[in-house]
């Protein structure tokens, strides 16, 4: 068996020895009108149409194949030769009616391989790029591993921008809601199990033609707590390795109307919750359960503090001053039980009931107010919608779909 150790590699796109500008990094969350995913590869940047794309390392192609007509063309070039599992790259939008390398070529390190096609979406021509694992004589399906981020074997990496915090709700940095609804409590009376929400990103310092493109998701995350008691660093996630880029969407961002993850061409809003984390690299449904239990707390004071990291290595802090209030939840939690809201059918071919006894706003994906009002029946074209109440210190939400 041969073993091929890799350390580093150059950019896929001249010139090869200098930093490109990155449009989606590893595990982003993307969604453009279907089921949300993790985006599986580095996209990166070419400032004009029909860039040459050069092989970041000799091997052998594997794959010549599209998913999607003539935009989703792609090349697999695994390392070396066999028809056992094996480790390659994969250069994603080449142009098929170019120039381009085909199944059995072997290629050099540097070799041009093909050339971008022209994007639909002006100024987004790009290269998705990542590293991968299949087996086989031929690579017929375009169904391999996605196994690693190719931030961390690329060099140089040039990126000197710290990752940046944004409030998550009103004017506070983190958001905190019980864990796995979207009951939002109050920062001066958390209790029972809560989860706690950061808005980041970051991105290289790069410009591109929209800013928009430029807001990429940070390549590590952790948090801690400080006060009576502590709660030691936990790694909440790391974007590096295996990704399994439609599982566990859920698990890694909120997105349900008040804290509404967003990534598409017009709009890049991450919500990470950093709770949702047993303390390992691997992100697993399990991972939802895990949350800030704070009746292991004494009542009290405490600093959140969360950490975020990219993958050249720079980092950027921020805290907020939280109360743990266990003391007289029953009571809290009989007042909240009152603010009751019912979303009938779900999903629903149009027409919708809302049971409550509050006022209520229906916000659609984009996050405008398509409806306001009390309980009653309401009349909605297809698409995601959120339906929130908004108690006297909580907001409750559903999540509703129509459907044609």
């Amino acid at each position: 068996m041969i073993v091929l150790f890799i350390v580093t590699t150059g950019w896929p796109l001249a010139p090869v020895d200098v930093t490109q500008p990155l449009g989606n990094n590893w595990g982003e969350y993307q969604n453009y009108g279907g089921s949300p995913y993790l985006h599986p590869g580095v996209d990166v940047m070419a400032d004009t149409v029909h860039r040459p794309v050069y092989a970041v390392q000799s091997g052998v192609v594997k794959a010549w194949l599209t998913i999607s007509g003539d935009y989703h063309w792609r090349l697999a070039i695994a390392d070396y030769e066999t028809n056992d599992s094996v480790e390659a790259w994969l250069y994603a939008h080449i142009d098929p009616y170019q120039f381009h390398k085909n199944i059995g070529d072997t290629v050099a390190e540097g070799e041009l391989i093909g050339y971008l096609v022209w994007w639909p979406v002006a100024g987004f021509d790009h290269l998705h790029f990542a590293r991968i694992k299949d087996e086989g004589s031929v690579w017929q399906y375009g169904d391999w591993a996605f196994i690693k981020n190719p931030l961390t074997i690329i060099a140089p990496y040039d990126d000197t921008t710290k990752p940046i915090f944004e409030n998550s709700y009103n004017n506070d940095k983190f958001a905190f809601c019980q864990n796995n609804t979207s009951n939002y409590l109050p920062s001066q009376s958390l209790h029972g199990s809560v989860d706690i929400i950061a808005k980041i990103f970051d991105d290289t310092g790069l410009p591109l033609s929209n800013p928009v493109w430029e807001r990429l998701i940070p390549y590590k995350i952790e948090y801690e707590i400080h006060g009576a008691e502590n709660a030691p660093v936990s790694l909440s996630f790391i974007f590096h390795g295996i990704l399994e880029h439609t599982n566990n969407v859920d698990v890694i961002y909120k997105d349900d109307g008040v804290c509404n993850t967003e990534g598409d061409y017009g709009s890049r809003e991450y919500y990470f919750i950093v709770t949702n984390t047993d303390g390992d690299s691997l992100i697993e449904s399990t991972d939802a359960a895990h949350a800030w239990e704070t009746d292991d707390f004494p009542d009290g004071d405490y600093y959140v503090i969360v950490t975020a990291f990219d993958a050249a290595g720079n980092s950027q802090r921020d805290s907020m001053l939280v109360t743990v209030a266990n003391v007289g939840v029953q009571e809290h939690e009989a007042q909240t039980e009152s603010y009751w809201l019912i979303v009938s059918p779900n999903p629903s071919s149009g027409l919708i009931a809302i049971e409550t006894e509050r006022m209520v706003k229906i916000i659609d994906a984009s996050g405008r107010v398509a409806a306001s009002g009390s309980g009653g029946s309401y009349v909605l074209a297809p698409g995601v919608y959120f339906v929130v109440l908004e108690g006297d210190d909580s907001l409750i939400s559903r999540k509703i779909v129509v459907v044609r």
